[in-house]
């Protein structure tokens, strides 16, 4: 049984109770902080047995895009049958429950995972918190074929919404007053935090700016008692993120129609 958040209370502390410890999950309670269930562009549902009541999983629309936070116990054919129906354009899951969504092709990557600081990083380097069109500029020139930017507008309203509801945050190397390298967390909660969108300018790679960003902004994340996960795209930048230590932990796969 699918039941919107709006019928229930306590739907965070569900969401935490299925699992504290899972970048889904940070993902849904991150989203769920900033944008307010009776906003026209967003739904959150729990996912409970239809027999017992038990909570099972959870479910977060923004726009057609869907996030899903489901376990063992989940009916991924109701979840299933419930996305066909929903008007989904994508939907992002672990790839461990497989959906059945007609029509759909998909992607998959790795789920990675770092809960130990780092020693040793050069305080030398400055780290700014860059405005936002200076870090979505430098995104935008280091895209690839795994990731392709919003518009500015839509992504300047919603990275400025949730850097004000402390659901993420920005850091950045400036390097002869340009902007070098950014990584970001594009989802927080209590004890968790996904990493996103770290890039590096080209004309100043190969020298451990990109590495440092991500050491500096993991290390102030597991200061503050939050795991950090990463969702890498397959086959890209695999030996980056095993040289940072960071260690797989499943697969992510996104449908899309």
């Amino acid at each position: 049984m699918i039941v919107s958040a709006s019928e229930i209370n306590g739907f965070v502390n569900s969401v935490a109770n299925l699992s504290d410890n899972d970048p889904f999950a940070c993902r849904i309670i991150s989203f769920y902080n900033s944008y307010a269930p009776d906003l026209a562009f967003v739904d959150y549902w729990l996912i409970n047995d239809n027999l017992n009541g038990k909570c099972t999983g959870a479910i977060a629309r923004s726009g057609t895009a869907f996030i899903l936070l489901l376990t063992e116990d989940t009916d991924t054919d109701e979840v299933s049958s419930f996305m066909r129906v929903a008007g989904a354009s994508s939907v992002i899951c672990n790839a461990q429950y497989k959906l059945d969504l007609f029509e759909s092709k998909s992607i998959t990557g790795s789920i990675l995972v770092k809960n130990t600081p780092y020693e040793n990083i050069d305080e030398e380097i400055k780290i700014i918190q860059p405005d936002i069109r200076s870090a979505y500029d430098l995104i935008v020139k280091c895209a690839d074929n795994n990731f392709v930017p919003p518009d500015f507008d839509d992504y300047y309203v919603d990275v400025n919404h949730k850097l004000r509801h402390n659901a993420m945050r920005i850091c950045g190397i400036c390097k002869n007053e340009k902007l070098a390298a950014v990584a970001m967390t594009v989802a927080e909660s209590k004890n968790g935090a996904v990493l996103g969108a770290v890039a590096c300018d080209p004309q100043f790679r190969k020298r451990g700016y990109g590495s440092h960003i991500v050491k500096h902004l993991s290390n102030q994340l597991i200061d503050e008692g939050k795991t950090v996960y990463l969702h890498r795209a397959k086959n890209s930048n695999k030996l980056f993120y095993e040289n940072l230590g960071f260690k797989e932990s499943g697969e992510w796969r996104e449908y899309y129609f």
